[in-house]
């Protein structure tokens, strides 16, 4: 007894939540990627923007504070310049006249916070200011011995005599042979707030270092003065243009720095802002587009769950509803073929039925012989057996008939089980073969033996044949040499089957709709057009193809190709 083969299908809850995801899917996904794609570009542009707006506001500001810084050291260098141009050494030594040099020099910029005049030797000749530091001896000093070479010197941050951070400024005066010089200390809470005055944003700061990474000022984030720079070997070297950079701190935070240096110290000025400030509008803009995609997302999410729930609900009634009228046209199909089949099949049954009756007439008779009750001779006796046992044939030829019929005419379900081809083919020939025989129609068998299993319907693929050997019984009816040759082969991955006539053939206009439902070439009364209609439809729904080849007036071959493993199996088996 041959195993059916599971039909794996998916049932019904399981398609309508396969449509639903699919149109989600579809919905969404496109959409979702364009809408990142075009969010993406967007914070890009506006990232670039920024950039370069910070970039260039910051480029403006340090450029604008180095010439500030720089004016601010020319402005000093020249006040100590007229002073020591217009006086010799004896008049400056004198205290008093110090003393009000000083104060004139504070009245133009309260930077001054001392001033001494220093001979060749290095000794202090005169000082006025808050240290006592007249008299002492700086000629091995590193500011002073700077001073042998040069008219103006400006010195980085030190120590000193004073044990306090300051930075000079020094003149120097050649009076006839011998040189001396005026030197200006400059008061660094004053100095500090000159650097410091910039305020960008939470976290702008601006500072000083030297050419060798040593802080010349104090920063906002807590940088003490005369202390390394971590940060210095970021710094780019270029002397001609303010340099804007992005780049991560020694403290762990990514800066944007701005560097400028400074032409008569050669120190650089240091602008540099967090990236979490620079950028605070970009990531402030990004949090809003985050929520707004957010919140329409959930929206369209919510809209297109609602609307696909309803369209899979939809497509999932159609689809019960297309199934159900194949089903249907697949009946009408065969109560089409029935009809067609009805009176071939009454003339076989008459035939048995006639045999029955003369049997029964025979044993009437000789039962009437032996009215008289005397006992049945062995004749008689073994006459009334054989037709009792006539009649017992010719009732199960009635019985097979009906049977056929009625297995032919049920309606069912795609049922998928193991087919030996050869057999369903002789089974339909069998159904077909008395009108055949009536026509004088020859059907000739052309089957390969050795043939694979092929997993289908039996009863569906049982229809399909019985119609296309009605229809080439029809088509060489009217032939004396009528002939329907049914031929089976293997074609790789699949079994062919082809039932071909010599009847009429199809015109070519016609060829083409010849599966079309309600299409026949035959006589009002004679065909409905559903049978080739319904049988591409089936072949179609198992997985296989039907094709035809005809020319007129030679005859039509229908070729029928099953696969080895039907659609259904091949969907189940992914």
């Amino acid at each position: 007894m041959q195993k059916s083969v599971v039909n794996n299908k998916p049932n019904g809850d399981e398609k309508f939540n396969r449509i639903r995801r699919t149109i989600l899917v579809r919905v969404l996904l496109l959409p979702f990627i364009i809408l990142l794609i075009i969010c993406g570009t967007l914070i890009y542009y506006l990232a670039t923007n920024i950039y370069d707006h910070v970039g260039t506001e910051l480029v403006i500001v340090t450029e604008d504070h180095r010439r500030l810084i720089e004016q601010f050291f020319v402005e000093r260098v020249s006040d100590l310049q007229f002073i020591a141009a217009s006086v010799s050494l004896s008049t400056i030594t004198d205290d008093h006249r110090l003393d009000s040099y000083l104060k004139r020099l504070r009245l133009k910029s309260e930077a001054f916070s001392d001033l001494g005049v220093f001979d060749v030797e290095g000794n202090h000749l005169a000082y006025v200011g808050p240290y006592d530091l007249a008299g002492r001896n700086y000629s091995d000093t590193e500011w002073f011995q700077a001073t042998q070479h040069r008219q103006v010197y400006i010195s980085d941050v030190f120590l000193g005599f004073r044990q306090t951070p300051h930075f000079i400024v020094v003149v120097k005066k050649q009076e006839g042979a011998v040189p001396w010089y005026l030197r200006a200390t400059i008061d660094m809470r004053y100095f500090n707030s000159l650097v410091e005055d910039i305020r960008i944003g939470e976290s702008g700061e601006a500072y000083l270092v030297n050419q060798t990474g040593i802080f010349q000022t104090k920063s906002r984030s807590g940088a003490r003065l005369m202390a390394d720079d971590p940060d210095f070997h970021l710094y780019p070297k270029d002397k001609t243009r303010v340099t804007p950079f992005l780049e991560r701190g020694a403290s762990g935070n990514r800066y944007f720095y701005t560097i400028g240096y400074l032409e008569p110290t050669g120190w650089r000025l240091v602008i540099r802002q967090k990236t979490s400030d620079v950028f605070f509008p970009l990531i402030k803009a990004v949090i809003i587009a985050s929520l707004l995609v957010l919140i329409g997302g959930a929206l369209v999410v919510l809209i297109a769950f609602y609307l696909s729930t309803n369209v899979a609900s939809r497509l999932t009634l159609a689809e019960a509803e297309k199934r159900e009228m194949g089903s249907q046209l697949i009946m009408a199909g065969k109560l089409a073929e029935i009809g067609e089949m009805s009176a071939g099949m009454a003339h076989e049954i008459n035939n048995p039925l006639q045999i029955m009756a003369m049997e029964f007439t025979m044993i009437n008779d000789v039962f009437a012989d032996y009215s008289d009750g005397r006992p049945f001779d062995d004749t008689d006796r073994k006459t009334i057996l054989d037709s009792i046992e006539q009649i017992g044939l010719q009732i199960n030829r009635c019985r097979d008939i009906t049977h056929g019929l009625l297995k032919f005419s049920r309606k069912s379900e795609l049922h998928l089980q193991p087919i030996n081809i050869p057999s369903l083919i002789e089974d339909s020939i069998q159904m077909v073969v008395h009108q055949a025989q009536l026509q004088g129609v020859n059907i000739n068998r052309h089957i390969d033996q050795h043939l694979p299993v092929v997993h289908s319907d039996t009863e569906q693929l049982r229809q399909v044949l019985v119609n296309l050997l009605n229809n080439a019984i029809y088509a060489v009816q009217e032939k004396n040499d009528g002939m329907i040759d049914v031929s089976v082969k293997n074609a790789d991955d699949s079994v062919r089957i082809e039932v071909r006539d010599n009847g009429c053939g199809i015109n070519r206009e016609n060829l083409e709709k010849i599966f079309m439902p309600f299409f026949t070439t035959k006589p009002v009364g004679k065909g409905t057009g559903l049978g080739l209609s319904t049988c591409y439809g089936i072949i179609e729904r198992l997985g296989g193809t039907l094709s035809v080849k005809s020319e007129p007036e030679e005859g039509s071959a229908f070729t029928l190709s099953l696969p080895l493993l039907s659609g259904a199996d091949k969907q189940g088996r992914k």
